[in-house]
């Protein structure tokens, strides 16, 4: 009886939640009552929660016990074949992403960008999934079931979200989104603009992952979309399924809905393609007790590392160690002796990142001095809570998404299942702990705040610690209660289900009419032997889609906005006196403009930066010549006067 209150208790509070959004979004909208598809939609949905409202009294009254065992009983004499309800139940997993990703009549379009009507709709298909999959599968318990389900209509939904992302735009379809394909090209920069330049400083091992498409000569930009989607998925993916294959599982369908889980898991940062590189290579390649595998397998990935980001370098050692802490017992060793390993793998790993940082700087090309933005960005504390950057706060997302491994912990200890002694308890969380931290300072970096990629550390040694620690333990791998079972289900896939948007309807006639249009000013710029800079849509240039113009490497918008926020006086100093000169016959940019924000508006620190550094130049020595309305592509000429202009806190 208590999983009919349950299950209608929870309907009930979603379904209010859904009406106080149609309130709240009609309200915005200044709908009034003589709209009908409103109040249609207003009538059908409150009667649908004082229909459910009303089962739910039912159930905690006495006499619903009798009632949901008669349902229960009807229910399973309905006639639908057992293939047919896992037909059915299959092709649940497909409404809520259907509902999301096709176009919808209003006001339905706008109610599910938001969070709470697609958790209605998941919710609803999740239970008569369950349903129907219950009747057809013998001596399996329900609730389990349904967690089950869950995890897998969330896979669904998180695979399902990428579909956006593969567009054939030619243009970029988000701040920068087409940027990477830049960053990635720099890699064969001879190859694809006929000269050398270096290729990125930040995020090389990412570039270098998205680079490999450009072995192939003419690729189309779609294709780059595509591969980009591919790293998401199989990096993530092959993690997954590497740490589920770790813990030996014998129960396939178990090992599958934990893989699945995992996969959600890592997607609540999101833990990035290039991180979960090492993850996936460490939870193949750590055996703690051999030694020398070990140490290469964590040197290696420090490596990888290294060339990725400063703070990622102790994370490879760092997960050896937990790795080794939960699987290999102290015996009769002493301390010392027991943590030598773990000392030595630390002290290789640090040697290998740091070395390895330290040599692509040299290498690279690019000048000592551009590495260290991270170091000098400010750090902006609030962003730890509830705000207009993350409406969830970064200090609440982590919170919630640690609640069901502490919760999944914190029952092994209570029942004495964890074989570990308090030491190696202390080892453990003091990793974690560690993790956590640095997690949240890098978090508040100007630049950062808006998810929880920037503890991507912490998230994959908390999913190893937890999946790791219940296998290993042999009283637990019976069964966990239900309902942490649940509570661990419906966390990842509630930040499943919030990401992801409607498929791009922008007019792909329009869209080359400007193409057009954009190529034939810069070709004709170009041909009077005048540099045409690109702060923006440089992948134009590196998928040929504008012709005639020689790359000019420098002032990219991705890399130009990490100078601002980390106030780079040499680089921005270059960039306005350029500017000044006139260097450029024309500038290709996103629309500049002037606009203060403050915290209300969701990046206003990013933008502020971005104002005083880039567009108060750039208006000072340059004017709009075409807006391209539907890319929303500016080109810019410079203003016929070349007299110093002031810059202020108010604009040019």
């Amino acid at each position: 009886m208590r999983i009919y209150r349950w299950t209608a208790g929870i309907t009930v509070l979603l379904l209010a939640g859904g009406l106080f959004r149609a309130a709240a979004v009609a309200s915005d909208l200044g709908v009034t009552s003589g709209s009908a598809r409103w109040m249609a939609l207003f009538i059908t949905w409150g009667g649908l929660l004082a229909a459910v409202a009303a089962l739910w009294v039912l159930a905690l009254l006495p006499a619903g016990a009798g009632s949901a065992a008669r349902a229960t009983r009807a229910w399973s004499r309905f006639p639908l074949p057992p293939l047919a309800a896992i037909g059915l139940a299959a092709g649940l997993a497909f409404v809520l992403p259907a509902l999301t990703l096709a176009p919808l009549p209003d006001p339905l379009n706008g109610l599910m960008v938001g969070f709470w009507w697609r958790a209605v709709v998941f919710w609803m298909a999740a239970l008569v999934g369950t349903a129907l999959l219950y009747r057809s599968l013998r001596g399996v318990e329900i609730v389990g079931l349904f967690a089950g389900v869950v995890v897998m209509y969330a896979v669904v939904y998180r695979i399902a979200a990428f579909l956006p992302d593969l567009s054939t735009n030619p243009f970029s379809v988000g701040w920068s989104e087409a940027s990477r394909y830049y960053y990635a090209s720099l890699f064969m920069s001879e190859r694809v603009y006929g000269v050398s330049v270096p290729p990125s400083v930040l995020h090389p091992s990412r570039y270098l992952m998205q680079a490999i498409p450009f072995l192939v000569d003419g690729l189309p930009l779609w294709f780059h979309r595509l591969w980009q989607v591919g790293l998401w998925l199989g990096a993530n993916g092959l993690a997954a399924i590497l740490l589920v294959r770790r813990v030996e599982i014998g129960s396939r369908p178990l090992r599958f809905v934990l893989a699945g889980w995992a996969f959600l898991f890592l997607f609540q940062g999101p833990v990035w393609y290039h991180l979960a590189v090492i993850p996936a290579f460490l939870f193949w390649g750590v055996r703690p007790t051999d030694f020398r595998r070990t140490l290469l397998a964590v040197s290696l990935t420090s490596v990888w590392a290294g060339v990725s980001r400063v703070n990622w370098i102790p994370l490879p050692a760092a997960l050896a160690a937990l790795i080794y802490l939960i699987e290999v017992d102290r015996a009769d060793k002493t301390w010392t002796g027991y943590l030598k390993p773990v000392f030595f793998w630390g002290l290789a790993g640090a040697a290998a990142g740091f070395g390895a940082q330290y040599a692509y700087t040299v290498l690279s090309g690019n000048p000592a001095d551009l590495f260290g933005s991270s170091f000098t960005s400010d750090l902006l504390w609030y962003r730890l809570f509830p705000s207009a950057t993350f409406p969830l706060g970064v200090l609440p997302g982590i919170l919630l998404v640690s609640l069901p491994a502490a919760a999944i912990v914190s029952w092994l200890l209570r029942k004495k299942k964890l074989q570990i002694s308090g030491l190696r308890r202390l080892g453990i969380g003091l990793i974690l702990a560690v993790f956590f931290a640095g997690g949240l300072v890098v978090s508040v970096k100007i630049g950062g705040g808006s998810n929880l990629h920037n503890l991507d550390g912490y998230i994959v040694l908390l999913l190893a610690a937890v999946v790791i620690l219940f296998f290993r333990s042999p009283t637990a791998r019976s069964g966990i209660p239900l309902r942490l079972a649940v509570l661990a289900a419906l966390v990842p896939a509630g930040f499943a289900i919030s990401t992801g948007g409607p498929l791009p309807t922008a007019d792909r006639q329009a869209l080359d009419r400007e193409l057009t249009g954009l190529a034939e000013l810069v070709e004709t710029a170009a041909a009077d032997g005048t540099p045409v800079l690109f702060i923006a849509q440089r992948h134009l240039i590196a998928f040929d889609l504008v012709e005639g113009v020689e790359l000019v490497p420098g002032y990219e918008k991705v890399f130009l906005m990490e100078m601002a926020m980390a106030g780079h006086a040499g680089y921005l100093d270059e960039f306005r006196s350029d500017l000044m000169d006139h260097r450029f016959g024309l500038i290709v940019s996103d629309v500049v403009r002037f606009n203060t924000q403050t915290r209300d508006d969701q990046f206003g620190e990013e933008n502020n930066a971005w104002d005083v550094h880039v567009s108060a130049p750039i208006l000072c020595y340059y004017e709009e010549q075409v807006t391209f309305p539907e890319s929303r592509v500016q080109v810019l000429f410079p203003r016929e006067s070349a007299e110093p202009c002031e810059l202020n806190g108010a604009g040019p």
